[in-house]
């Protein structure tokens, strides 16, 4: 797992006004909620006194209220009031929590978990422009968990080979030889458009099929990745003007288990009464995905290429291995073998901008990374 990135930690529906709303990210929790302003504030979720959970607790204004003791806490973090001593006692400045940067951005909230200052932040990715053309494009949710390690989970979508078999709707188990594709690397991922196979006669149906010739012979497929984000985008065209977008994005909510939010968007039956037809498809691609994911051996995705035996139809996936090991390489990666240890007696949470500002006198430690000292 990777601090210093940006994830989604919930749609933007999720956090309502005067409730605050509890998530797991990363192995930790936090608490978000609307401040004054109505933004989001993402707080470590662990209160510095007896260790419950703020998101557990109730909004007193806008600061928000341990369920245990009743202690406050505003959305730039600092307790605000602890009744039992009274109102007239300022509470000491080392009760206080983290406190991370969020945006709300395609209809979700992203926080960013990690300590660079605002300069050295990367930005959310761009991939999915069209969110804000309701005119020419149907959008439709999507969110579902696995239980697989983030990057085990991730790595499928950039997979063009594993279509064939998995995907019974969209799949050419009949042909699978992959023609060879070039790959476009990216910042912070790479990018692909390549043609395959159409489905087979017999696989087609439903509304979609109506609209195709009988004797198409393939689709145009674009795919993009992210690592800022954790987020893809894949994009097939079925004929000219005709195309849909699967935008996803991925967050680790422990080393064993990710959450996936998406949306799915068509220029093509754009009436609400097709939405169902188009969910089903988007349940069933997911079902295939993870009765293989989740079973997949070891859990966690070996360091060295050499591990797995990876071909030149790999391609996508070691683009994004080697992504991943260039931003663990810069000190990011949480030392997940340290911390499954530690958190059995201790709280821990993941480092935030204002430990650089202030590094001392913080009540919980931050989470032990890969290579660092101690």
């Amino acid at each position: 797992m990777l601090i210093n990135n940006w994830y989604v930690a919930c749609a933007s529906g999720d956090v309502a006004p005067g409730k605050p709303t509890r998530v797991q990210m990363l192995g930790c929790h936090f608490v978000l909620f609307r401040d004054a302003a109505g933004a989001v504030a993402c707080l470590a979720d662990t209160c510095p006194h007896r260790g419950a959970a703020l998101g557990d607790g109730e909004m007193v204004g806008h600061d928000v209220a341990c369920p245990y003791h009743g202690w406050r806490f505003g959305a730039d973090g600092r307790c605000t009031l602890i009744p039992a001593l009274g109102p007239d006692v300022a509470p000491p400045k080392r009760v206080r929590v983290d406190t991370y940067p969020t945006q709300e951005k395609y209809g979700w909230v992203w926080a960013f978990l990690g300590d660079l200052p605002e300069a050295q932040r990367p930005k959310i990715p761009e991939l999915f422009p069209e969110f804000d053309d309701t005119t020419h494009w149907r959008r439709i949710p999507y969110a579902f968990e696995a239980k697989a390690n983030w990057m085990r989970f991730e790595e499928t979508s950039p997979a063009p080979a594993h279509t064939n078999f998995v995907h019974r709707q969209f799949g050419a188990k009949r042909t699978p030889k992959l023609e060879p594709y070039p790959i476009e690397a990216t910042e912070w991922g790479a990018r692909v458009a390549r043609e395959k196979p159409a489905p087979q006669q017999d696989q087609k149906s439903g509304e979609i099929a109506k609209l195709l010739a009988a004797d198409r012979r393939s689709t145009r497929v674009s795919l993009e990745f992210s690592l800022v984000g954790l987020c893809h985008r894949i994009q097939p065209t079925f004929r000219e003007g005709m195309s849909q977008i699967n935008f996803t994005a991925r967050t680790p909510i422990d080393p064993w288990r990710s959450r996936a939010i998406g949306w799915q968007a068509r220029n093509y039956l754009l009436e609400p009464e097709h939405d169902a037809e188009r969910m089903a498809g988007i349940l069933l691609a997911v079902e295939e995905d993870l009765r293989v994911v989740e079973k997949v051996e070891p859990k966690l995705t070996p360091r060295a290429l050499t591990d797995e035996f990876l071909t030149e139809t790999d391609g996508m996936e070691v683009a994004f291995r080697k992504t991943v090991a260039r931003y663990a390489a810069a000190g990011n990666e949480i030392d997940v073998d340290r911390f499954e240890q530690l958190r059995r007696r201790q709280v821990m949470v993941i480092p935030s901008p204002g430990r650089r500002e202030d590094p001392s006198n913080w009540v919980h430690p931050t989470v032990p990374l890969v290579g660092a000292a101690g």
